[in-house]
């Protein structure tokens, strides 16, 4: 007869369980309303994998003299949130043109007066490796207070094959120091870097010809993005880039259609991107070819919201379309500094009229398939990463209807605590 498996962390005493049903694939309509809640359940982790999820007592697991156990009074427990689109590597701050903003200055303007992405592209080139890899570290912490356990991370501020292959190295390396799942994605084609702007073209050729096989032979990233925009690069050029990242295997994203209706949705399909990112301005065609091929619309109302604008993508259409809708910070230093997800889940609610199941969907098990990671995180089931929190609210339906609070209270990493009350550190962290 096997022997008993000692689980190392147990969480018990849940009031509700939000399992997100144990699925490896994003959910869509109708079925994006059940949770997969148990009531009164229980978590097992050994390994740091999830080794039991259910109903008090109906594991087969022991407790032994090392086992930490969390009690959640009560309270509810869910995945880990994935934010599926952060600029988490940068130097500088860029709250001038914040200020600029509030002012009447147009995103287009600031970046036409020398600020905008090339400001931070400046600072960024400045820094040293090891400044970067403090920055991101400290911006990781941040997401990871807000519940985030797994955040895909762009480069993007370097753009030039050097400094790109910089970034990603410095996001590698600290990928392999935190308990966070790190996801990186070669943004080479952020914006035209001033150097190369009266011969765009050699630029695009340089990301097509030159970072993506250059990432993809050291194994850098694993998505390559571009930004489709009238301030950065068009539909033809982005067509090139994609091109060669499935040349290479990689798979692709898209920033699309964000400030006007670029046609960037359509881009998505035809290229087989795992997601389409901001899709504000998106048409009805744009969307039904993104249910057509299955690609993940990323919405971020936080980055309007920053921008003091106030038309918000159409989560409701995609939705009702078949798309399937995940939610991400865009945690970057010009247009979202906000490491929040609990928040961007209740602007989806309270500016784009999604439901608090909705909201919850495209924060976990959505937002894990925009980066790939579905069969890995995103949802409770044996096997899976132990990625999970502790909330402390009494029903799910509180997240929407308490923003701005943090009552994450507990965040389980990789099967790690990483947040805990200090009573909690002090039994079995021996901290003070």
């Amino acid at each position: 007869m096997a022997q008993p498996i000692i689980a190392d962390l147990v969480i018990r005493n849940i009031g509700e369980l939000l399992t997100m049903k144990g699925v490896d694939d994003p959910i869509v309509a109708p079925a994006v309303a059940d949770l997969g809640i148990i009531k009164r359940g229980e978590v097992a982790v050994k390994d740091r994998k999830i080794l039991y999820v259910g109903l008090k007592d109906g594991g087969s697991y022991i407790v032994g003299p090392q086992t930490m156990i969390i009690d959640a009074e009560n309270k509810v427990v869910c995945p880990g949130f994935v934010d599926s689109h952060t600029h988490a590597i940068f130097a500088g701050t860029r709250e001038d043109e914040f200020l600029m903003r509030l002012q009447g200055k147009t995103y287009a303007e600031v970046q036409a007066g020398g600020g905008g992405i090339v400001k931070t592209v400046r600072a960024t080139r400045m820094a040293s490796e090891e400044k970067l890899r403090d920055a991101l570290k400290r911006n990781i912490f941040k997401l990871s207070r807000y519940g985030s356990t797994t955040a895909e991370i762009k480069s993007g501020y370097g753009l030039n094959t050097e400094e790109e292959i910089k970034l990603l190295r410095v996001i590698k390396e600290v990928a392999l120091e935190t308990d966070i799942l790190i996801v990186a994605t070669l943004l080479g084609a952020h914006v035209v870097p001033p150097e190369y702007v009266v011969r765009r073209h050699k630029y695009v050729e340089l990301v097509a010809r030159d970072m993506v096989p250059m990432v993809h032979e050291n194994h850098l990233a694993t998505f390559v993005d571009v930004f489709v925009d009238e301030s950065a690069f068009t539909i033809e050029e982005a067509r090139v880039i994609l091109t060669a990242a499935r040349d290479h295997d990689m798979p692709r994203k898209l920033h699309a259609d964000e400030m006007a209706d670029d046609h960037g949705a359509e881009l998505a399909a035809e290229m087989g991107c795992v997601s389409a990112d901001h899709l504000v301005w998106t048409s009805e065609k744009g969307m039904k070819a993104l249910a057509k091929e299955g690609v993940v619309a990323t919405l971020m109302p936080g980055t309007v919201l920053s921008l003091g604008r106030t038309k918000f993508a159409d989560a409701r259409a995609f939705i009702e379309h078949g798309v399937p809708v995940a939610l991400a910070t865009d945690y970057n230093p010009g247009t979202c500094m906000c490491p929040n997800m609990l928040l961007i889940m209740a602007l989806g609610c309270l500016h784009m009229k999604m439901t608090a199941e909705e909201v919850l969907v495209a924060a976990t098990i959505n937002g894990a398939a925009a980066v790939g990671r579905g069969m890995q995180t995103g949802s409770l089931r044996e096997g899976k990463d132990a990625d999970l929190l502790v909330l402390d609210i009494d029903t799910y339906k509180e997240i929407p209807y308490r923003f701005g609070e943090n009552f994450v209270r507990y965040v389980v990493a990789g099967g790690g605590v990483i947040k805990a009350p200090k009573v909690f550190k002090k039994k079995y962290f021996q901290e003070s």
